[in-house]
This record gives structure tokens, sequence and C-alpha cells, in this order.
């Protein structure tokens, strides 16, 4: 399989004319250089996937009624760092039924204890529920809670953050073409980017009859950051749009030999 080619853009660097096509060709730029050129009509399908920051889990803990000497028991499992936490939440009551906020603020309280200890990372608000939320979105793992008094319900799904710098950088992405004399470019952890995916197909290597030079599918990659100042990301993200759904035009695109 072709490696793919990946172009990252900085913020200065994601601006409407990024990506443009203009003589039968497609031009990635990088400020005013031209970083790769393909001849249009080599060009197959065209994609995007734009970024989210993702959220993260919320799970709701109703205790159930009230009862003197009780223990109000869920339990926590979830990763933290690269360890898989289990943690038992026991709240037990004392000799008057305790109302759902004294049960929840006694959740709370035992839960925090975790959090400072470095065993779990939620935080818990409410008051005479315990909400349970994943404390990054980074950590969105959160497994579930359950216990044999009261109700624990989901009531946001966790969702993983898509196109993030630091999961890009997890991935190995790095820019195909670096500066000169300049280390190769990479996503910065904290923003945020959207993905453009070129599938071409371009001549490499030769052979066969009359040594001919061959095609082969290859994959352009250009990572744009969504976090650009003023409308340049969301310009740029529109002349892709247009290249996607065929209403891109410019001067001498169709018809040209290239």
């Amino acid at each position: 399989m072709n490696q793919d080619i990946n172009i990252i853009l900085t913020t200065a660097e994601t601006v409407v004319t990024a990506i443009d096509f203009a003589d039968g060709l497609g031009r990635i730029l990088k400020g005013a250089d031209v970083q790769y050129t393909f001849p249009w009509k080599k060009m197959g399908a065209v994609s995007k996937s734009t970024g989210a920051a993702g959220t993260a889990g919320v799970v709701t803990v109703t205790p159930g009624t009230g009862a003197a000497n009780t223990a109000y028991t869920f339990f926590i499992t979830q990763n933290v760092g690269e360890e898989l936490v289990s943690e038992q939440i026991t709240w037990v009551s004392g000799a008057v039924a305790p109302s759902a906020t004294e049960i929840c603020d006694g959740w709370r309280s035992i839960i925090a204890a975790h959090v400072a200890a470095g065993r779990l990372a939620i935080t818990g608000t409410g008051t005479s529920t315990c909400i349970l939320t994943a404390s990054s979105v980074d950590n969105f793992n959160l497994r579930g809670v359950s216990g044999p008094l009261g109700a624990a319900v989901q009531t946001a799904p966790p969702v993983a953050p898509v196109g993030r710098g630091a999961d890009l950088l997890a991935e190995g992405i790095v820019d195909s073409f670096p500066a000169v004399g300049a280390a190769a470019a990479l996503p910065v952890a904290g923003l945020s980017y959207s993905e453009y995916t070129f599938e071409l197909m371009m001549p490499k290597g030769n052979g066969g009859f009359n040594e001919q030079t061959s095609d082969q599918a290859v994959k352009l990659k250009v990572y744009a950051d969504e976090g650009a100042p003023g409308t340049n990301w969301s310009d740029l993200d529109a002349v892709v749009d247009d290249i996607i759904d065929g209403t891109y035009t410019a001067a001498e695109l169709l018809g040209s030999n290239v």
C-alpha cells in the first residue's frame, strides 16, 4: 500500500487559497509556497472530516428511598491514565433515615476523595441526584455505574474526540514536506483539525510494454487548523465543499490538457 501524503496547515497557513485548482492543476499551498501539485484529471474521490472536541460521558445516579443504618453503594469502573480502575462508592446512613440530598452529598464526598488520590477522574455534581461527569474530553471512557439501590442512567454517552492534535500526534501524523532546514511540521496538541482527503491516481515507477509509466492510488491528506483567525478556516472549508459537490470553477480548469 502506498504511504499517504500528509500536509499540515498551521494557523497562519489555513487560508482560503491553501487549496485551489487552476490551469488543470490542483495545488496545495503553505503560505506563499506551492507544497504539492497534481493534475486535476488524476483526482478521484474527495472527502472531508471536520474535527470535534468530543464530549465526556455523564451518568446520573438516583438514590433509593432513605432508610436508617443502610449502605448505599454503586461501582465506578474507569480508565485513569494507563490503569483500569474500579472503585466501590459506599455511603452508610445513621440512625435517622436520610434525604436523597444527604445520600448524594455522601457519595460526592467519597468520589472527591478518590479523585484527590488520583484513583478517579470524575466530577460529581447535583443535589438530590449524583451527576457524574468524566473530567476531560480525552477521558471519555467512563465504563458505567450500577448498584442495588436506586437507579443509574447514562444521561450522556461519551463521544471520542475527532481530529484533535494530540490524537494525530499519537497516530504519527507528520507533514510529508517539512520546510528546508526545519523540523517536520507536526500537529499541535489542543488544536482541532479538519482532514481533507484527495484520492489520486499518480505515476509511480515504470515497466511493462514500452516502459510505460504506471498510475497507482495515492491519498493526499490535508490537515487544516480549524482555529485559524477570522473566517480563514470556514472559507477554506467552503472551497473543499465546492470541490466535493462539483460547483468549483477556476480559469482554464475545464478543457485543460494537463
